[in-house]
């Protein structure tokens, strides 16, 4: 019959224990890394978002022009005008703020700008504001 040895039960716990911290360390060690990976993939996804968007923007502003030979006075008016023609296929989101709330501007050439409403900066460090 075998001899119970309590010496030898409690080596294995601290293996067991060692093995678990190691194991639990590896663990912390690749989600730091793989956490703030993925948000930036996350950036870079809306980043390519929204650059989509603002080019389906010009696309819709350049059709509006060309059919009533003047500017849309607002982002509702390129989801329908009033002859019922739609130049934008549906009311996008800023990708940033959640919300259909593009800002409209002229430049110094009277040319219709938008950009997001969003103040955050990019990866590269420029506002998303400043994307056109």
């Amino acid at each position: 019959m075998p001899t119970f040895e309590p010496r030898r039960l409690s080596e294995k716990a601290g293996v067991s224990l060692l093995i678990l911290t190691v194991s639990v360390l590896l663990l912390a060690i690749s989600l730091s890394v793989a956490i703030p990976r993925a948000d930036l993939e996350v950036r870079r996804g809306k980043e390519d978002q929204l650059r989509f968007v603002l080019g389906e923007f010009r696309r819709a502003i350049s059709k509006f022009e060309r059919c009533h030979n003047r500017l849309p006075s607002g982002p509702e008016e390129l989801l329908r005008d009033s002859l019922g023609n739609r130049f934008l296929r549906r009311a996008y989101p800023d990708p940033f703020t959640g919300k259909f709330d593009w800002v409209f501007a002229r430049d110094d050439q009277n040319r219709l700008l938008v950009h997001s409403a969003s103040e955050e900066l990019s990866i590269s460090g420029a506002r998303y504001s400043d994307f056109r």
